[in-house]
């Protein structure tokens, strides 16, 4: 798109005002916002209704430049879809704001994982416990969480950062210049003096209104690589912005409901029925990120998670079971990772082999040793026992990166094959 000044955009937006999805569709179509602006004050466009055209004729440019003036008396910066600063993860959205007005600096979006927090005004002791858990052990990552500033989970989430030193971003359902909600006028000022960012497509004097609460879901969303719902009743407006995450392509993460017999955080249960990815933990949003995560992660926040999910599949599965028979990688890398590292897992214990095992396929010599060695001893410890990628790093004791570059290339090399598990296997012939 075209370049186009300021003065353009903000007329534009004065005239087909915010969050009007047929601007974007005409701005592709005439190619920048000077030809579509001419467009409209000719009377060429043919898209323009009576409303937009009376604003067309009675919106001067001293009307526009009384609020940059204003904007730059108060510390607000125009930020325009054109603009380099505009964030490119907003920018490919359906209907982005032509406009954004931002207090603070939006440089956190560039280079860390973004998440959008979303949850109720009146959340339960369990969600804030939650919140508090998650939004706490990501932002120790650098995450940018990203939320509503409304009371509740989006205070939350925006304190968790704050209080860490970690910018954030807070989407105002109103002007810059409104303050509210007021509990939170404190917090919008640790948010812009810790880094982080707030954001309105609204002129800066516009007021609350039922229906932008609706619409700036979409912008929310919009800046996360995925959107996190900590809690939400099944008429909750939260559901809104995981609908848009869903249609925005994004990832959808949500906190299993403390009670699913409550009406008051039952409205996660239809996602994730659908595929939406169940937290239990902060890792659980680590793992889709890992490329990005992993030189920051603790091995011994690793070798705690798979502690805590085998202690899991011990307790869901009696020992007399027959699906306990077999030695798992992972129970068998807890021990190696809290005892003895040095002793890799296929030598630390001898177990029954039962059919199952004595069936699975076997890596000759011969293709072992013509891997490269990370690859080797990788290939060595999947055929032992599946196992996902954040197990082979424990054990292997190999960054993550090598890791995930060695496994494609076992993968291409028809070696091994991911399970719809998240397991890596030996492919069998």
């Amino acid at each position: 798109m075209k370049a186009s000044s300021v003065e353009v955009w903000l007329w534009l937006l004065l005239v087909m005002s915010p969050h009007n999805p047929k601007t974007t569709e005409l701005l592709e179509h005439y190619g920048s916002a000077e030809a579509l602006a001419r467009a409209i004050r000719d009377g060429s466009c043919p898209r323009i209704n009576d409303t937009e055209s009376h604003r067309a004729r009675t919106t001067h440019t001293r009307e526009v430049r009384q609020i940059m003036a204003e904007c730059a008396e108060k510390g607000i910066r125009i930020i325009t879809l054109d603009d380099e600063e505009y964030p490119t993860l907003l920018k490919n959205i359906y209907s982005p704001p032509i406009v954004l007005f931002v207090r603070g600096s939006l440089k956190c979006l560039s280079g860390e994982v973004s998440l959008s927090v979303v949850g109720p005004r009146h959340p339960s002791d369990y969600a804030v416990r939650v919140a508090r858990m998650l939004c706490g052990d990501l932002v120790k990552l650098g995450t940018v969480l990203v939320s509503g500033l409304a009371v509740g989970i989006d205070t939350v989430a925006h304190s968790c950062s704050v209080n860490a030193g970690v910018p954030t971003v807070g989407i105002l359902a109103c002007g810059q210049l409104v303050n509210y909600p007021p509990e939170n006028e404190g917090l919008k000022r640790r948010i812009i003096d810790g880094g982080g960012a707030l954001v309105s497509e609204l002129l800066p004097h516009t007021g609350v209104d039922s229906w932008y609460f609706r619409e700036r879901n979409r912008i929310i969303s919009g800046l996360g690589l995925g959107t996190l719902v900590v809690e939400a009743s099944t008429r909750s407006g939260c559901l809104l912005t995981a609908n848009h995450a869903v249609e925005q392509g994004r990832d959808l993460f949500c906190v299993p409901p403390g009670d699913i017999t409550r009406e008051s955080c039952a409205g996660v249960i239809p996602y994730l029925r659908d595929g939406a990815i169940p937290v239990f933990d902060y890792l659980d949003i680590v793992h889709e990120y890992m490329y990005h995560y992993f030189s920051r992660i603790s091995p011994d926040d690793l070798s705690d998670r798979l502690r805590r999910n085998t202690q899991k599949k011990r307790s869901a599965k009696p020992s007399g079971k027959a699906g306990s028979a077999g030695k798992n990688l992972a129970q068998s890398a807890v021990t190696a990772a809290d005892t003895a590292k040095e002793n890799p897992p296929e030598t630390s214990a001898t177990s029954v082999e039962t059919p199952q095992e004595a069936a699975k396929p076997v890596l000759s010599e011969e293709t072992l040793s013509a891997l490269p060695e990370i690859q080797a001893k990788l290939a060595e410890l999947i055929a032992k026992s599946p196992a996902t990628a954040d197990e082979l790093v424990v054990f292997a004791e190999i960054s993550y990166t090598d890791v995930a570059e060695a496994l494609t290339e076992l993968e291409i090399a028809d070696i091994i094959q991911l399970t719809p598990e998240g397991n890596y296997e030996i492919k069998t012939s």
